[in-house]
């Protein structure tokens, strides 16, 4: 039987659900710790939700801080447009931007990982005086080169994409196979399948994968380019906390985010892939609080 998404995930996720409008969907967002305490705000990636930070959120704000994580429009708790052309990169991004000015969000640390990076600084580069620090997690902001992997480059054929992502939920089955520790936990899958019940409940998930530019034809190539262009403008301290076995963002990203912001504080998880927070959640807990001290 399939996990309810209302439910907790037999504890694993005890947060309240809160709601913000953006336009006209419903964004999802869980709020922990001290309302006063400067926020952490928690951007995900493809295919997860704000479920992935379940254990920093409990753990830092535990100790203080005000950790406030969100789902994109189409995933985890958050309203599901049926239509692919909805899911584009400037849309994303103003959800987010929705998001921050409507809990009036500043001194903000934003903690990003895959498509949370370009989503939460393309808002944040808008809102420069409400950033204070970047935490990035295996993540990009530029075209992506060419070596993108082949059976990422399926999702993007008309019919083949529909196929795998839309019936065959492919991305979020695929998850184990971007951890690197093999023990993957029934409850994670449960919780990480439970957004995504049926045909077009998983939309945006191939929506994001079509949204990768490419080339400057890509329809996402100008937004990207210029928030690429911002980057070195950003005045803040920035920590790189990096799965090193990932296969999709493997080490060269990292060196590409190094020729960025030089001065970035680096930690680099041996033993961690893709989805870092699951494979390694204590030592990317411990990253993130260390930089915040």
């Amino acid at each position: 039987m399939a996990a309810s998404l209302n439910g907790d995930f037999r504890g694993t996720f005890p947060f309240e659900p809160r709601f913000v409008s953006a336009g006209d969907v419903r964004l999802h967002y869980v709020d922990e710790g001290p309302s006063g305490a400067a926020p952490l705000l928690f951007a995900h990636g493809n295919p997860t939700w704000s479920y992935l930070w379940r254990r920093p959120i409990a753990e830092l704000s535990a100790k203080g801080h005000r950790c406030v994580a969100f789902d994109h429009m189409g995933f985890g708790r958050s309203d599901k447009p049926p239509q692919l052309s909805a899911y584009s990169l400037q849309r994303h991004v103003a959800n987010a931007l929705e998001l921050i000015e409507a809990l009036d969000l500043s001194d903000v640390t934003l903690v990003a990982h895959d498509w949370g990076g370009p989503i939460g600084l393309g808002a944040l580069l808008q809102r420069s005086d409400r950033l204070s620090r970047v935490v990035l997690m295996n993540t990009w902001a530029w075209e992506l080169p060419s070596f993108l992997p082949p059976f990422l480059r399926q999702f993007r054929s008309e019919g083949l994409g529909e196929i795998l992502a839309l019936g065959g939920n492919l991305f979020v089955e695929s998850i184990p196979g971007g951890m690197y520790r093999r023990d993957t936990d029934p409850v994670m899958m449960d919780a990480y399948r439970a957004p995504f019940p049926d045909y077009w409940s998983r939309a945006g998930t191939l929506a994001f994968q079509r949204e990768i530019p490419l080339t400057e034809r890509d329809r996402s190539a100008p937004l990207m380019a210029s928030i690429h262009e911002r980057l070195p403008s950003l005045a803040v301290p920035v920590l790189l906390v990096w799965g090193m076995r990932d296969p999709v963002f493997q080490p060269v990203f990292l060196e590409q985010w190094r020729e960025l912001f030089p001065d970035a504080d680096t930690v680099e998880l041996a033993d961690a892939s893709h989805f870092l927070v699951e494979d390694s959640p204590d030592a990317v807990t411990s990253a993130i609080e260390g930089f915040l001290r």
